[in-house]
């Protein structure tokens, strides 16, 4: 595997760890509102999984068009990915998949 295609097979990995804790993020910052405006509670939990969750989201939708590039994806699998960003839980689903193609971008390496 050359150095290039080992760099990109790093940023394929990190995506799919992106897309794990975007799917964990989500559900958990949806939680804590809800318990910090039933409760009064929370609000410093509330500020710091927020501030993960919307670094975490910039990340994984600025590593989507290299993920695009590298496993020849179709602009509708793009557009899937990013909905299921929007989505809680549903980036979980995807990483099944997004592990299957990464393993298949190794092997033609």
């Amino acid at each position: 595997m050359s150095t290039y295609s080992a760099r990109l097979f790093a940023v394929l990995q990190i995506f799919r760890l992106v897309a794990v804790a975007e799917g964990t993020l989500l559900p958990a910052l949806l939680v804590l509102v809800l318990v910090r405006y039933l409760t009064g509670a929370g609000a410093s939990a509330v500020a710091v999984i927020g501030a993960t969750h919307g670094t975490v989201f910039t990340v994984y939708l600025l590593l989507l068009p290299l993920v695009r590039r590298a496993l020849d994806w179709p602009w509708r699998t793009v557009g899937i990915a990013f909905i299921a960003s929007l989505v809680p839980l549903a980036p979980w689903a995807l990483e099944r998949q997004f592990r299957t193609e990464i393993r298949s971008y190794a092997e033609r390496r």
